[in-house]
């Protein structure tokens, strides 16, 4: 633990601690742990004392700096920008009071969100359907195999191996069997044929960020899901709320995929010691035009119109117009 951790009150420890995890349940709970530690800081503040709103302030931009970092989560950053959007200079108890109910405003959205977009992932499945589900996201793609179980239906879950940095793609696999699901895992290098020779029906995709022309950050590996999916006709759809919105990818993002990080593939460092460099992305970038729809808090998109329904809905960017027939008759798909 760092040092600056340690000297902060026990309950924001350990909301800094869960939010730090290298692997944790998804962005959006990284979102939630991040709003619990600023409304836990508030709660414990001395009432007599000054520099509230400069500790709040610290902490925030701490938060951005541990754990897997937020350049490609944008949830995190608008989460926060959400707890501090009002005056924090007031007394200590009334802006715990006002950050209790922001806090908890967030935790109701993301559930009510994870039902919305469950329930609209899980209308797309019959009983007996193969479904591809890559990475592990408890309150979306999780959610959709959950839900389709709670239906009585009873799936062939595919889980990819996703061994990549901070992924999770075995607990795909466990939590599906737990629900009753059949559960097979393929490796990554066999996604491909998986996609084009196995009887999927439609893939699933978690997401760290979304952009207004509906290109999606998420974990890597999704790509090719989605290249080879537009290629054979497999239906890929992305399950996120639009918190996730993402004005622009930031240049830190490709330098993190860069850093030589293990996490994953601990043979790496024999690699690097044979004297190979290695590459380990956190990120995938997918452009929207190779995916079905995205799944939403607002049910079922297109993936050009994600931009103008967030900003219509949460403020966020600016709407991208949608594509006209022109548009639409020059996007290709791979090998064309």
């Amino acid at each position: 633990m760092e040092t600056w951790i340690g000297s902060l009150p026990t309950e924001v420890q350990r909301a800094i601690v869960a939010f730090s995890d290298p692997h944790p349940p998804g962005s959006r709970a990284r979102a939630v742990y991040a709003a619990t530690a600023l409304y836990e800081l508030a709660r414990a503040w001395p009432p007599d004392q000054a520099g509230l709103e400069v500790a709040l302030q610290q902490l925030a931009d701490r938060l951005l700096t541990v754990g897997q970092g937020t350049a490609h989560q944008p949830g995190v950053r608008n989460m926060i920008m959400f707890m501090l959007s009002e005056d924090c200079a007031r007394p200590s108890e009334l802006v715990a009071e006002r950050l209790l109910s922001r806090l908890e405003d967030a935790k109701r959205a993301a559930t009510t969100a994870s039902a919305a977009m469950s329930a609209a992932g899980a209308a797309l499945l019959d009983d007996g359907d193969r479904v591809l589900v890559h990475d592990f996201a408890d309150r979306s793609t999780q959610a959709v195999v959950t839900t389709a179980a709670e239906q009585g239906k009873r799936l062939h879950v595919v889980a990819t191996a996703c061994r990549s940095r901070r992924a999770d793609g075995l607990r795909v696999a466990r939590e599906a069997a737990k629900v009753g699901h059949r559960a097979t895992v393929v490796t990554d290098a066999g996604v491909g044929w998986v996609m084009g020779h196995y009887g999927v029906k439609a893939a699933f995709l978690g997401a760290d960020a979304v952009m207004s022309d509906g290109t999606l950050l998420t974990t890597p590996g999704a790509l090719t899901v989605a290249m080879v999916g537009k290629t054979n006709g497999v239906p890929v759809h992305a399950v996120t709320d639009l918190w996730k919105f993402l004005d622009a990818i930031r240049p830190e993002i490709q330098q993190i995929n860069e850093d030589p990080d293990p996490d994953g593939v601990p043979e790496a460092l024999n690699w690097a010691e044979q004297g190979y460099g290695f590459l380990n992305p956190l990120v995938d970038i997918v452009p929207g035009k190779y995916l079905t729809s995205y799944l939403t808090e607002f049910g079922q998109l297109d993936p050009a119109s994600v931009g103008e329904v967030a900003h219509a809905q949460y403020g966020l960017g600016n709407p991208v117009p949608a594509p006209t027939a022109t548009d639409k008759a020059q996007v290709r798909s791979p090998g064309e």
